[in-house]
C-alpha cells in the first residue's frame, strides 16, 4: 500500500493523561521553590506566634475563643488565605511568559484549557495546603497554651476549618486566576478586592456582602462552629443561607470562574518574550 492511499490516522484530541500528570507535578515544583513559599510560610507563622506571646506574656490572657475569633476565623481567612491565593493563581500564565516558558507550555499535546485547568488545580493544592497547616498550627497553639486544657474537641475544629477555608480558596483561586488573565495589574487590582469586598464589604449587613466569599465563609463557621459570634458578624443565621448553600456556591464561584479563564487562555494570543528581549 502506497502513501497516496494509505488512510490516514485521526489525531486524537483528548489530552494525554501522561502530559497533565506531568504538568501538574511540574507546577507543584515550581510553587515549591520559589521564594513565595517561604515567605507566605513566615506569614502563616505570624498567627501561632502573636498567640502564644499574648497567652504567655501577658498577665491576663484572653481566653481561647477570642483567640480562635482574632486570628483564626479573621485573620486568616481576612488576609492570609486570599492573599495566598492571589499570589499563587493571578500568575497562572502571565509568570510562565515572563519567565520564558509559556512557549515551551504551548508545545505540548495538551489543549490550553487542559492547560490551564491542571495548573489551577496544582496551585489549589499548595494553597489549600498552607492554609491547613498553618491554620492547624495555630488551633494547636491555642489549645497548648490555654490555661485549662482544651484538646477535646480541638482536632475536629481544626479540620473542620481547613475544610472551610479550602472551599474558600476554591473561590479565591478562580477569581484570581481570571483577574491575573484580565489586567497586567493583578497584583494591585486583587489587593484591592480583598481590602474593599472581602475586608469591608464583608462586615456591613448589606445584600452586598453576599458577594464576598468571606460571608459564605463566616455563615459556614456559624453553622458548624461557633454560633456564639452570630452576633460579632451581625449574621441572623435564621436568614442565612444553609451550610449546603453555602458549600455548593463556594464551589460554584470557583468553577465559573476557571471556565472564564480557559476560554480567555483558549482565545487570547500571549506575547512572548524572548532572551533577546522581544
Amino acid at each position: 500500500m502506497n502513501a497516496s492511499t494509505a488512510e490516514a490516522i485521526p489525531l486524537s484530541h483528548r489530552p494525554d493523561p501522561r502530559a497533565l500528570a506531568a504538568l501538574f507535578v511540574l507546577t507543584l515544583r515550581q510553587h515549591a521553590r520559589g521564594r513565595r513559599l517561604l515567605v507566605m510560610s513566615l506569614l502563616f507563622a505570624l498567627p501561632s506566634v502573636l498567640v502564644a506571646v499574648v497567652s504567655l506574656l501577658a498577665r491576663r490572657p484572653p481566653p481561647p475563643d477570642t483567640l480562635e475569633f482574632a486570628f483564626v476565623f479573621n485573620l486568616i481567612p481576612h488576609t492570609l488565605a486570599p492573599l495566598t491565593a492571589l499570589l499563587y493563581a493571578a500568575g497562572l500564565i502571565r509568570d510562565e511568559a515572563e519567565e520564558q516558558t509559556l512557549t515551551y507550555l504551548l508545545l505540548r499535546p495538551l489543549p490550553r484549557w487542559a492547560l490551564y485547568v491542571v495548573k489551577l488545580l496544582a496551585t489549589l493544592v499548595v494553597t489549600c495546603l498552607l492554609t491547613g497547616v498553618f491554620t492547624a498550627a495555630t488551633v494547636a497553639t491555642i489549645a497548648a497554651t490555654a490555661q485549662e486544657p482544651l484538646a477535646e474537641g480541638m482536632v475536629r475544629r481544626a479540620l473542620t476549618t481547613a475544610g472551610m477555608l479550602a472551599l474558600a480558596q476554591v473561590g479565591y483561586c478562580g477569581l484570581f486566576g481570571a483577574l491575573g488573565l484580565f489586567t497586567r495589574r493583578s497584583l494591585l487590582v486583587g489587593v484591592g478586592y480583598i481590602i474593599l469586598f472581602e475586608g469591608l464589604l464583608a462586615s456591613f449587613n448589606t445584600i452586598a456582602r453576599q458577594l464576598t466569599v468571606m460571608y459564605y465563609f463566616r455563615v459556614l463557621t456559624l453553622r458548624w462552629l461557633a454560633e456564639t459570634h452570630e452576633k460579632d458578624w451581625s449574621i441572623e443565621l435564621a436568614k442565612a443561607p444553609t451550610a449546603q448553600t453555602c458549600v455548593l456556591t463556594l464551589l460554584g464561584v470557583g468553577v465559573v470562574m476557571t471556565i472564564v479563564a480557559t476560554v480567555l487562555v483558549t482565545v487570547r494570543e500571549f506575547r512572548m518574550k524572548t532572551p533577546e528581549g522581544g
